[in-house]
């Protein structure tokens, strides 16, 4: 399938909301073992994910995910573990800071996929790249600019941070809270850049305003955004639209395409009376890709 624009959570928990997940729409789906689920449900999340997998084809759409309790290393093990990895895309990493965390998640899928007979490198990672002021400002943060072959992408969060900084989460929409949250979004933008995978969208957690979700949306295209996180059905329509190439983006992508056909061996090429080279087609064909119409150049 083409790149996932929407990405919806599911408490691991909650077999019915799991169920009622398969028809909202999402392009992913992500059950979660991790910070929706008391600790005292964390072992009846896992059996009912578990199961809940287990009942799916192994090619079946939207693509399925599960974050793990990675901050805890023996916890996330035993998850992994637990887990039919033959039908799911890839693991969430909540709370990444270095670049060891993303080799150790990546030598225990090696090992898992090997006891299940699965193909090498299957199972991909998304990393959440802003939960800790470690992952922020630590001398290993930017490690993480160095990607991994199983790396999907990278998203943001400021819910666990807000803690950290000893601030109420989800404290409304203050000029400190979008302060916050443009910082570690940009932050999460660049080492996506940089690692050379998906840029993710955060949550937006007032799912009923869906004016300034489709603000929200429209900003994180804008910026390079290529997806986004969900936490309710009722945002999947939102997203889809809103993290789409813009039509009018996609018809320069095409006419620099066309461009470059023309003139195969240009560096420089004029196209809407603008100056175009290599940077400008770079992205004018991840555009073309992301809409479905790959080609080469």
């Amino acid at each position: 399938m083409s790149t996932p624009r929407a990405y919806l959570f599911v408490p691991g928990d909650a077999p019915r909301k799991m169920d009622k997940a398969l028809t909202a729409g999402a392009d992913a789906i992500i059950l979660d073992l991790e910070d929706s689920v008391a600790p005292a449900r964390k072992a009846d999340a896992l059996t009912a994910v578990a199961a809940f997998l287990d009942a799916r084809p192994a090619d079946a759409t939207p693509e399925f995910w599960v974050r793990v309790n990675a901050a805890e290393p023996t916890a996330a093990l035993e998850e992994l573990a637990a887990l039919p990895l033959a039908r799911i895309a890839g693991i969430v990493h909540p709370k990444l800071e270095r670049h060891d965390q993303l080799e150790r998640m990546g030598a225990w899928l090696d090992a898992l996929e090997a006891r299940d007979g699965l193909p090498a490198g299957g199972t991909r990672i998304l990393g959440i790249v802003t939960e800790t002021a470690d992952a922020l400002v630590g001398e290993h943060g930017s490690s993480l600019a160095r990607g991994h072959p199983r790396l999907r992408g990278y998203s943001w969060g400021t819910e666990d941070l807000s803690a950290v900084l000893g601030r109420p989460p989800l404290a409304g929409n203050t000029d400190a809270h979008a302060d916050l949250a443009r910082m570690v979004q940009r932050h999460c933008l660049l080492l996506a850049a940089a690692a050379g995978v998906d840029a993710i969208d955060g949550i937006s957690a007032d799912f009923r305003d869906q004016a300034a979700l489709a603000r929200s949306c429209d900003y994180a295209r804008e910026l390079g955004f290529v997806a986004k996180l969900a936490i309710h059905p009722a945002q999947i329509e939102a997203l889809d639209a809103g993290l789409a190439p813009h039509p009018d983006a996609l018809a320069w992508a095409r006419r620099v395409r066309a461009a470059v056909v023309d003139a195969p061996d240009a560096a420089a090429l004029t196209v809407d009376g603008r100056m175009v080279d290599r940077p400008h087609i770079d992205v004018a064909e991840r555009l073309l890709t992301r809409a479905g119409e790959p080609g080469a150049t």
